[in-house]
């Protein structure tokens, strides 16, 4: 399988995607919480790259059927109902709602990945459930980790690296691209006490000494929550079949 590793959203080609499986990846914290809402009852998901976006979806939608959800500079926008802390988006507070989600860089990688036929959400916390879904599509693949604005970022390119590693049994094929490569050469490198590479990212610690010590260890827990959150129709959603997951 030919996979290509994009290791910014800012890095992403225009009209780059296509007939490949796309997987947006932000570990800390976009796709963690987006996975956490969606398996707490979330209907849908809406990524938007701004603020401007955010408020014209919500202009069109009943208040009480949706959350607005997001951050700058790590923490909650004003006036809206949540951060992007995924501790957040409990059963009680998503259930049955659209969360409208907008962040510094995980949706801005979503955005990025939007014209693709298959476009999954992939995060530490269902990791195996996305290479399952990877590897069954039988399709060349393409990983847009968000990165930290605009620079490289330590658990995405793990993240990555992982994916890489399950989906070519350990062993790259010839012929792929540097940035590739260096995913999975740094996941090769560090897969034994990932767990302690992880949490010497710089956003890792600069979340951590923020007070969200918390979200750092919850993103880490690995296939946490096993399901196969989807873009479609401008949302992202899970299928009945990973609904189905959810109840057992």
């Amino acid at each position: 399988m030919h996979a290509e590793v994009f290791i910014t959203a800012q890095s992403v080609p225009e009209k780059e995607t296509g007939t490949q499986v796309v997987v947006a990846i932000d570990v800390l914290r976009a796709c963690s919480t987006i996975v956490t809402a969606l398996c707490r009852g979330a209907r849908g998901v809406v990524p938007v790259p701004d603020l401007d976006h955010a408020a014209k979806i919500a202009s069109n939608l009943d208040p009480s059927s949706y959350l607005l959800g997001g951050e700058r500079g790590g923490y909650r926008i004003d006036q809206y109902h949540c951060g992007n802390s995924p501790l957040e988006y409990t059963r009680e507070v998503v259930r049955g709602r659209t969360l409208i989600l907008s962040t510094t860089n995980g949706t801005v990688a979503m955005h990025k990945g939007r014209k693709a036929e298959r476009l999954l959400v992939g995060c530490f916390l269902n990791i195996d459930r996305v290479v399952e879904a990877v590897c069954a599509a039988g399709r060349d693949l393409i990983i847009i980790c968000s990165g930290q604005q605009g620079q490289v970022s330590l658990e995405d390119t793990l993240c990555a690296g992982y994916l890489l590693d399950k989906v070519w049994n350990g062993a790259p094929p010839a012929g792929v691209s540097d940035a590739t490569r260096m995913a999975f050469a740094l996941y090769d490198s560090r897969r034994h006490g990932l767990d302690a590479a992880l949490r010497e990212g710089a956003h890792a610690q600069w979340l951590a000494s923020r007070g969200f010590a918390e979200d750092v260890d919850y993103c880490f827990r690995f296939n946490a929550l096993p399901v196969l959150p989807r873009y479609r129709d401008n949302r992202i959603v899970l299928d009945k079949k990973e609904l189905s997951r959810i109840a057992a």
